[in-house]
This record gives structure tokens, sequence and C-alpha cells, in this order.
């Protein structure tokens, strides 16, 4: 029964939320010199960890995934996002969106080139971040699952240990490169900056280095920053999966192996 109460509750508070962003979009001006910025990105790519450091410059609140079906459909997204920046009118303001937020997570999908195109037109800066590396990109969704979570917050080592079904693992790689073709359709006519998880992100020791160009980007004062996030995973794929060898003869035989090494 609690636990009910607490997801009306909660779902209560969305929809006042998005009723006083509404308000807010037709009554209050955006203040001049505000950066508005969106992270545009799949799930699994960093988009947490990278919206936590720009907000640990203190140029930015932290506002997470705005549009997630966990909050319950918003009706206008385009006017929901613009009306809260509005709302939080005293600062910058970020968050981040992935596609499918957009389209088969809504009953009512919108068409993700007019939504990022909305916001770009209006003076949005749009930061667009993506994987290079589609097998451990999807295999980082399959060690989420495994674990029950998508984020670590501590140096505790894990003992991890996974089993990889190759042909669902396949289908999953294969949607990852499916959408990210529809990503970058979606930003055809948009400028933008591009981060890369591997070069950018993967390694602790590059993030103020990729916070300072993005600041640079956002006309920013650069400054120095820092996150409580920690790498899921340090362990090669040899030691993580428990069928490795099934699993790299799978690839090989699809044309993905390598990206393995």
């Amino acid at each position: 029964m609690s636990l009910l109460f607490n997801n009306a509750s909660k779902q209560l508070k969305y929809r006042g939320r998005e009723a006083l962003a509404y308000l807010f979009n037709y009554t209050k001006l955006q203040p001049s010199g505000s950066v508005r910025a969106v992270i545009f990105a799949q799930g699994r790519t960093g988009s947490s960890l990278l919206e936590s450091l720009l907000c640990s410059s203190r140029h930015f609140r932290q506002n997470g995934e705005l549009l997630s079906a966990a909050h319950g459909e918003v009706l206008f997204p385009t006017h929901f996002i613009r009306g809260l920046s509005k709302w939080k009118s005293d600062s910058n303001f970020i968050f981040h969106v992935k596609i499918y937020q957009l389209t088969v997570n809504r009953k009512r999908p919108i068409d993700p080139a007019s939504f990022m195109q909305a916001l770009y037109s209006e003076g949005w800066k749009v930061i667009y971040l993506r994987r290079q590396n589609k097998i451990k990109h999807a295999l980082s969704n399959t060690l989420a699952e495994h674990r029950g979570a998508y984020h670590k917050y501590e140096d505790t080592k894990e003992d991890l240990k996974i089993f990889i079904d190759c042909e669902r693992f396949l289908k999953r790689v294969n949607n990852r490169v499916r959408i990210e073709a529809v990503e970058k359709e979606a930003l055809a006519n948009i400028e933008y900056h591009e981060v890369v998880y591997e070069d950018d992100l993967e390694v602790s020791a590059e993030h103020q280095g990729t916070v300072d160009r993005l600041l640079a980007y956002l006309s920013l004062e650069q400054r120095e920053v820092t996150t409580d996030h920690r790498k899921v995973n340090t362990m090669s794929m040899e030691e993580l999966i428990s069928n490795y060898d099934e699993f790299r003869d799978c690839l090989n035989g699809h044309g993905w192996g390598h990206f393995l090494d």
C-alpha cells in the first residue's frame, strides 16, 4: 500500500510540475544571457556522468532525464522543457534526452528532428554524446541488467560474471547502430558539439579537458570539475564473460570482431 501511495504521490508531483512548466512557458520571458543546453544521447553512453561533471562546475543544476517514461508521459515536450528553463530562470539550464523518450516510449510519439530543431532554433546548445564501440555499448546494458543498477558511486570492486546469449546480444548491438543512424538524421541541420565516450569520458583523466572544451563551446568560464560516478566495470571481456570463446566466435562470424580489440 505504501509503495502505491509513494508512486501516486510522485506522479502527482510530476503532473504538478508539468502544469507549472506550461504556465511559465506562456507567462515568463527567457532571461538574456542564460545558457540552455541539451545532452542528446542513448542510454549507457555516459550522459548522467557528463551532466554531473558539467553541474559540478556550478554553472548548472542537475535536471537529468526530464522526459523519462518513469515520470509519466509529458503531453507537450517542447513547451514543457521551454517552460522549465524559464521557471529556473535564475541559472543556466541543462538536461539530457534519449531519442526513444521522444518515440517508442510515448503513446503519442513526436518527431526527434522537429523536437531538436525547435530547441536549436531558440538558441539551445546541443551536445551529442555517443559511443564508438557498439559491442561494449551493448555489453554495458547487459551488465547493468545483471547488476540491477545502472550507476556506481564507490570504488568497491565487484565480482562480476555474465553469460551472453549471442543472438539476443547481436539484436541489441544492431539496435544501437540503428538508433545512432536515426540520431544523426535528427541532427542533420543542427550545429552541435560531439562528445565520444571512449575518447572523452571513459578515462577519468580526460574529464577535465572534456568539460573545458564544452564550457568553451557554451561560452562559460572554465572551472574545476569532479563527479561521484565511478566506472562500473574494470574487467576485461575475457574475465567478465563466462562463455567468452563462444561470444568471440559469434561476433567474428557476424563481422563485429574488430570491436573486441
